[in-house]
């Protein structure tokens, strides 16, 4: 199947506690610890459950509160493993000047002029890891996550840098392109990644990589 347009609602969310379900935890002996969250009750015993990384906690921890996974630590990542990002158009690309109040540190700050796909969260019965998709406002993104409500193909979330940036672009329906694993012409041929984001962000090159 070719790539395809589909309107979808496109959240927006973040990495902060509201977003994803964490909150503080103060360790305590044996498999315990104390929660803090801006709630009616502030501060709580909970019980701890042991990470997927073998790595030891620190005393002030992050936690989830949330799904399956309530009690265990929260690691910032994704479901796939990665360190969620926020799309980051080419410089040159429509996307960009579009974006213009954000160019100026982009041109100060040399490792922000390239090009970035953003993390997506979609129910990957319809959207498998590695599918990429192309948000007007937002630009392409790949989908690296899930989500507990995230549920068939007219759902996605689209993760931001920061709470304001995310509560700005709200909720949105848009015709979103999207291209399933294997279907994109520009991934079978062997060229650096980095360009291969580039190609990928140019909006002109876009009829012609798939």
């Amino acid at each position: 199947m070719p790539p395809f347009q589909r309107e979808i609602e496109c959240t927006a969310y973040c990495s902060c506690g509201y977003c994803c379900n964490w909150e503080w935890g103060l360790m305590l002996p044996g498999p315990f610890y104390l929660g803090f969250s801006p709630s009616w009750l502030p501060v709580q015993l909970r019980q701890r459950k042991k990470g997927y990384i073998e790595n030891k906690l620190p005393l002030l921890a992050r936690y989830w509160t949330a799904t399956t996974l309530t009690g265990s630590p929260y690691y910032g990542l994704t479901s796939a493993g990665t360190v969620p990002a926020q799309a980051r158009p080419p410089i040159l690309s429509k996307q960009s000047l579009l974006q213009y109040k954000k160019l100026p540190g982009r041109l100060l700050l040399p490792w922000r002029i390239f090009p970035r796909q953003g993390t997506i969260a979609a129910d990957t019965d319809f959207y498998p890891f590695g599918t990429r998709m192309f948000v007007p406002g937002y630009g392409w993104g790949e989908v690296e996550d899930r989500g507990a409500a995230i549920k068939g193909p007219g759902k996605i979330d689209l993760y931001h840098c920061s709470h304001t940036e995310a509560l700005k672009w709200g909720r949105r329906k848009l015709q979103v392109l999207v291209v399933l694993p294997g279907q994109s012409t520009l991934d079978s041929l062997k060229i650096p990644r980095p360009v291969k984001d580039v190609l990928k962000g140019l909006n002109w090159l876009r009829g012609l990589i798939f």
